[in-house]
């Protein structure tokens, strides 16, 4: 069996994963490159369709993402991807813009494959978002199962927070999603670090970056961000950096 690389496949808020954040795959096309990709995108042909819309992880006014996977026959995307090249300049692997610009926009003639489990290879597609450092670095932590949500929720009692998203349990911390969007780090266990609060996940380290010393000067930022990029930084490594940083918790 074939397999087919995937493209095109980001990373979600609200269950986040290692698939790249399309924000920081943002770079000019050449115009007719772009055409050309664009052109190529839209004349794929439908592997798959599925019940609920994508949406825009730019959160643009653009609602209607579509539901479907399209295909060349090597590669698959998501019939919304053209959104992202044309209106975010989100650019794609040299390999299928390559691959585009050889055929001369033309998809050949193939027969379309059946949607069947190991038929998407997501490898190629990961190992290339990393090298542009798009990826999160989320080593050690897991989407929550129902039964370990219902024990998170029992130990949080009466916390106010909007949605549990990553436990960790060699460090017993968990992530969650608080009612004004921003992220709080918790950690379950008596003596731990205190809660930790980010913006966003814009400011949590990203997969395969060095580490950026912090500064010396606690009032540096008066609006403080999380400014490590760590390879395979734990978490309190993160937090421990931005209590260096601006002192005290780093709550705010």
């Amino acid at each position: 069996m074939q397999r087919l690389e995937v493209l095109g496949w980001w990373f979600n808020d609200a269950a986040p994963s290692g698939y790249p954040r399309p924000q920081l795959l943002v770079s000019p096309w050449e115009p007719q490159t772009r055409a050309a990709v664009a052109g190529y995108l839209r004349a794929g042909r439908l592997l798959e369709t599925y019940p609920d819309d994508s949406f825009c992880r730019f959160a643009c006014s653009h609602a209607a993402m579509g539901r479907c996977d399209l295909t060349d026959g090597r590669f698959v995307w998501p019939d919304g991807l053209v959104h992202y090249v044309e209106q975010h300049d989100v650019r794609l692997p040299e390999s299928f813009v390559a691959h585009v610009l050889a055929s001369r926009s033309t998809i050949a003639p193939f027969v379309v494959p059946k949607a069947k489990f190991g038929l998407f290879n997501t490898q190629p597609w990961l190992a290339w978002a990393r090298a542009q450092g798009a990826c999160l670095d989320l080593a050690g932590w897991d989407l929550p199962d129902p039964d370990s949500r219902s024990r998170i929720e029992a130990e949080l009692g009466d916390l106010e927070y909007d949605l549990i998203l990553l436990c960790r349990g060699d460090t017993r911390e968990v992530v969650l999603r608080l009612a004004d969007g921003t992220l709080a780090v918790h950690q379950l266990r008596a003596g731990g670090h205190a809660p930790q609060r980010l913006a966003g996940w814009h400011e949590w380290p990203i997969d395969g970056q060095p580490t950026a010393a912090p500064s010396a000067d606690a009032n540096a930022d008066a609006n403080p961000k999380v400014v490590t990029r760590g390879r395979r930084m734990a978490s309190e490594d993160v937090f421990a950096a931005l209590r260096r940083k601006f002192g005290g918790d780093a709550n705010s």
